[in-house]
């Protein structure tokens, strides 16, 4: 909790872990090594703290055997790339912050989609002959809506399954409401989040472009969905990393283990593509 927050004071952890004072303060002295407190006496992280935290993040269950294990270069090298939570941190600490960058990415996504006069649903790139550009808004933020909608509700069908498998199976109505929208503004974040996710997207227009300029024709669509190998490579690379940031994001703003954050973004892809199935025979 004090690693998601980056700082916390000692009253609004108590309230957020749900525990008494002499719990919080029992426990923080077991965590001496790994938690200290700034000037203001809000609790932050540790050298050590960071470490351990970032573990957790990454992994899940770690024990002291994994702690003591030395990463490679390659190691961390890969670890940075396919899950980088160094990138997705700072853009989703604060609200404020998260919305600039998450408008940002949409903003840019935007512009190179109408320059190709293409439309986004979901994750995937159609060419309608009656494009427009409310029909493009309306469709991105349909798609927005439905990724968020569709991973909050995974990520606490997850939560449900643990607790239940732990004996925890109380559910609160606050509970069901925090499904969506949850405390300090983590629905914010986690919108910005899909958005800034989708930034990826943009490869396959910028792409696109480079070929209509050069006058190559591999991304002349005859159809509403890309057609010719090139353009379908360059979209599943586009989607990869997609995947690579939704996992991060959902890992740190949902507190899951890395592995059940990349199968909530893997299926978010084939959910795209039963859209697309759908759109294509509707068409």
């Amino acid at each position: 909790t004090i690693g998601d927050a980056g700082r916390i004071s000692a009253t609004t952890l108590r309230d957020k872990l749900g525990i008494s004072t002499g719990s919080l303060y029992y426990n923080l002295k077991q965590l001496d090594r790994l938690v200290t407190q700034d000037s203001k006496r809000n609790y932050v992280l540790t050298e050590d703290g960071n470490i351990i935290y970032r573990l957790l993040k990454e992994q899940g269950d770690i024990n002291l055997e994994t702690i003591k294990t030395t990463q490679s270069r390659l190691e961390m090298i890969l670890s940075n790339i396919f899950f980088p939570i160094w990138l997705v941190a700072p853009l989703l600490d604060r609200a404020r912050l998260s919305l600039l960058a998450g408008v940002l990415s949409i903003t840019f996504l935007s512009a190179l989609l109408l320059n190709s006069k293409a439309e986004l649903i979901i994750l995937h790139i159609y060419h309608f002959p009656n494009f427009s550009i409310n029909s493009y808004v309306l469709k991105l933020l349909l798609s927005i809506l439905i990724i968020y909608v569709y991973v909050s509700a995974t990520s606490f069908i997850h939560d449900l399954m643990t607790r239940r498998s732990s004996g925890e199976e109380k559910i609160s109505l606050r509970r069901l409401i925090s499904i969506f929208f949850g405390p300090d503004l983590q629905w914010v974040k986690l919108i910005c989040s899909i958005m800034i996710s989708m930034l990826p997207l943009a490869i396959y227009p910028a792409v696109a472009f480079v070929d209509r300029v050069a006058g190559w024709g591999q991304f002349m669509s005859k159809g509403v969905i890309p057609s010719s190998m090139a353009a379908n490579v360059t979209l599943v690379i586009a989607q990869l990393g997609v995947f690579i940031l939704l996992t991060a994001t959902l890992s740190y703003l949902r507190r899951l283990r890395w592995h059940v954050a990349a199968l909530i973004s893997f299926s978010v892809i084939y959910l795209s593509i039963v859209v697309q199935y759908i759109v294509v025979l509707g068409s």
